[in-house]
């Protein structure tokens, strides 16, 4: 496929990377060779960051070229054939390109070379859509091992370095290539004729991946049955990377995930279990939706991050149907993204990029969740058959090629015979989304949208909206692609609810008495109550609704024994409480006592699971609680795995003993250990404390990948709002350095900074005055709407 236009290259094709790597294991240095076989119209100019050019020949022909900052620049002229370039460079100490990943008193080295990171790792046209093959050699030290995208085609070892080649992959992006070295811990299974292994750099046994095993073998099983195309390479690794500022990544053949998402054992809690078959779900998804058919560039990022979040939950609800993880989906996905593009600083799903720095920050909610909430509406929409057959054709088409939105839409269109191009290039070119105000007159319903902002205020705009309701117990549905629309619905109607199960990206706003009345005479699924009680949360929050009659809409549920309105309440109730706890603190108090009871009797996993979560909202608001639950410390052995992390909060705020927690994180054998102490450390109702627990993370003593996790926990405890922001304000250019190229500074910003910030709104402009990081203006906007809330419920009688 020729890609210039897309490029503005010169470059017609690459064919193929002949990579040679001379690894200095010790040293933390490489050198290499590069031969790119392409075609070309006339000179080019290969990416490369960091490395240093040595020579660029064709046969024996030196060839003239330049280096700057970010190229190479080659006199080639018109050309067909290989270059050899040859280049020297360092391990990187931060999470991108050839890295170098910590554990105890050793190390791997890594890459993570999505989005355009390849070019830290050797010479090339760092670009989505120019694909090649790849055929690997690597030298290194004798007793370490080499993994890559393929299997290993020879090994052996001469004078005293271990020569490893591997066997050539298919045509894929620059961005999917992965080659890891070090002392890895390999164990073996299978999946019909595909060789699968676990990898991590631990001693043997202390990542158990017998579960991880399970959940892949699970969703490949579903993945080839659900395509209908077999998983392509002959062998998946999955390689555990003790430090990685992402969850995973899909490396074709070769994903690497976080420790913590590959270990399961007995002391494994249900919440952390869930993760680890959501994140293999998500990113063995990819070995289809973005490794064999890829995204032509950037823009189209959504479509692979989306597609794999949509169908990682698809996967999870067929191997693990107890988990009901499409309420989870809405609880997390969908409410995340409307909570991001209910901001006017947010960006429409295919966003337009036009140079590489703007690529990271795309990796948020809107590409993720609410471009998988779309996915999922259109499913809905034209039926899970129809869409299952378009993605199929979709897939085979454009397998080992590149393709974008415009050409899967045209495949569900195809395969549906419904407008589903014009559906879907509103909802993805425009930022935002909408509310309906729903008003009854005249035995007819009347609909009318605009866009929801949480700001507040008014901004005519539509989208065509796939509306569905149930009437008196029969569905119903409509397209409503203008501003307003009439609906009839029968003489006298008994009962009516707008948005089954969710399945629409927008808002519902019901309007009057009788119409309300129709509402809570509706048989509620629980994702129609999580929807009720998520609606109400954006219109607080947006100024539409009272704080009274929200809670009044609270308490409605208030005795509800199922997951996930349960859960929702919960969620809403913590950041209430953190924002105004004085007022606030009774009601959270008194829901998640009772919530406590109902699930005391409930031995399902999600009922384990939530019984942890608001036990340990519980000890950073009731001190009895805290102090009952904080002495079963000694006892922490035998307390069931998700009831850990409350006995640890309640320890933490009983005793205020820093030392004795900060001795048992540096003894924890596993992340999810550490994780506990870290959440113990950060729940201190003593604000000294936490500010120290908080200083400490950035000791080198806590992983990297962690920080972000302790800012969780401390912006969860309302004593510890004051040091948080304080923290974050004396370490914001600490934290610049170590996340750059990562996007994850913006997404602590977004999510803990926007809420430790409250009162301080004056004091956070003139910081990212002072600072203009990515991310500023959409926490800036948060941080003004979580004020006003606060505000309006302090000043509440």
């Amino acid at each position: 496929m020729q890609v210039t236009s897309l490029t503005g290259q010169p470059v017609q094709l690459v064919r193929q990377y002949d990579l040679f790597f001379d690894i200095d294991f010790s040293g933390l240095s490489f050198t290499g060779k590069a031969t790119v076989d392409l075609d070309t119209t006339g000179d080019i100019s290969l990416d490369v960051v960091g490395l240093q050019v040595k020579s660029v020949k064709h046969g024996n022909r030196n060839l003239p070229y330049k280096q700057t900052s970010n190229a190479v620049e080659i006199k080639t002229g018109k050309f067909s054939g290989p270059l050899d370039i040859e280049f020297s460079g360092k391990v990187s100490e931060n999470f991108t390109g050839f890295y170098k990943a910590s554990y105890g008193d050793g190390y791997i080295l890594t890459t993570h070379l999505e989005a355009v990171q390849a070019r830290k790792l050797f010479p090339c046209l760092d670009h989505p859509a120019f694909k090649a093959v790849f055929k690997l050699v690597v030298r290194t030290g004798p007793d370490l091992k080499v993994i890559s995208n393929m299997p290993v085609e020879s090994e052996e070892v001469r004078a005293n370095k271990k020569v490893v080649s591997f066997k050539q992959t298919p045509k894929m992006s620059t961005y999917l290539f992965y080659l890891g070295v070090g002392k890895f811990v390999e164990e073996h299974n299978r999946h019909g004729q595909t060789h699968l292994y676990a990898a991590h750099a631990r001693p043997k046994g202390s990542i158990k991946t017998e579960f991880s095993f399970e959940a892949a073998q699970k969703v490949l099983d579903y993945y080839e049955s659900y395509f209908g195309i077999p998983y392509q390479l002959p062998k998946l690794h999955q390689v555990a990377v003790p430090e990685f500022a992402y969850g995973a990544m899909e490396n074709w053949g070769a994903i690497t995930y976080r420790e913590i998402l590959m270990h399961v054992d007995q002391n494994t809690s249900v919440r952390a279990k869930k993760a680890v078959a959501g994140v293999i779900a998500h990113e063995i998804a990819h070995m289809w939706f973005g490794d064999l058919v890829t995204m032509k560039w950037w823009d189209d990022i959504w479509l692979n991050e989306s597609f794999a979040t949509f169908m990682g939950h698809h996967a999870v609800d067929q191997g693990y149907p107890q988990w009901k993880v499409w309420q989870d989906f809405v609880r997390t996905q969908t409410s995340g993204a409307m909570g991001r593009d209910g901001l006017r600083s947010t960006h429409p799903i295919e966003a337009r990029v036009k140079n590489p720095e703007e690529i990271e920050e795309l990796f948020d909610e809107i590409s993720y969740g609410k471009g998988a909430s779309i996915l999922r509406m259109i499913e809905a929409y034209i039926g899970p058959d129809k869409f299952q057959k378009g993605v199929a054709k979709y897939l085979e088409k454009f397998r080992y090629s590149n393709a974008s939105g415009q050409d899967l839409w045209s495949h569900l269109q195809e395969a549906s015979g419904t407008d589903v191009n014009r559906i879907m290039e509103a909802w993805i070119s425009k930022p935002g989304f909408p509310i309906i105000t729903a008003t009854l007159s005249d035995k007819k319903l009347n609909l009318e949208q605009e866009r929801f902002l949480m700001a507040g205020g008014i901004e005519k705009q539509s989208w065509p909206v796939p509306v569905t309701m149930m009437v008196d117990g029969k569905p119903q549905s409509l397209l409503l692609d203008k501003e307003k629309a009439q609906v009839n619905i029968g003489p006298s109607p008994k009962s009516l609810k707008l948005n089954v199960d969710q399945t629409g990206f927008y808002i519902v706003h019901y309007q009057g008495g009788e119409l309300q009345g129709l509402l809570w005479k509706s048989r509620l699924s629980p994702l129609d109550k999580w929807g009720l009680i998520s609606d109400a949360k954006a219109l607080l929050l947006s100024g539409r609704m009272p704080i009274r009659e929200y809670l009044s809409l609270l308490e409605r549920f208030r005795k509800d024994e199922e997951y996930l309105p349960m859960f929702e309440i919960s969620d809403q109730l913590e950041l209430l409480h953190v924002l105004a706890p004085e007022k606030m603190r009774d009601t959270s108090r008194r829901f998640h006592t009772d919530q406590l009871k109902t699930l005391q009797a409930k031995t399902d996993e999600n009922s384990i699971m939530l019984k942890g979560i608001v036990a340990g909202r519980l000890t950073l608001i009731d001190d009895a609680y805290a102090k009952e639950q904080g002495s079963k410390i000694k006892d922490l052995a035998s307390v069931d795995p998700d009831m850990k992390r409350p006995v640890v909060m309640g320890y933490a705020r009983s005793s205020n003993d820093y030392n004795g927690l900060i001795d048992r994180f540096k003894k924890s054998a596993t992340d999810e250990e550490r994780l506990r102490y870290l959440e113990g450390l950060a729940s201190f109702n003593k604000p000294d404390l936490v500010a120290k627990a908080l200083d400490y993370s950035l000791s080198g003593q806590v992983k990297k990948q962690d920080v972000r996790n302790i800012v969780a926990y401390s912006t969860s405890n309302a004593d510890a709002r004051s040091v948080t922001w304080e923290w974050f304000k004396t370490n914001i250019e600490k934290l610049e350095t170590m996340y750059q190229g990562t996007a994850q500074l913006s997404s602590i910003m977004r999510a803990y900074i926007s809420i430790a910030g409250v009162g301080r709104v004056d004091e956070a402009e003139s910081l990212f005055n002072q600072y203009p990081v990515p991310a500023a203006d959409a926490t800036l906007e948060r941080l003004r709407i979580y004020d006003r809330l606060a505000r309006s419920i302090m000043a509440t009688s």
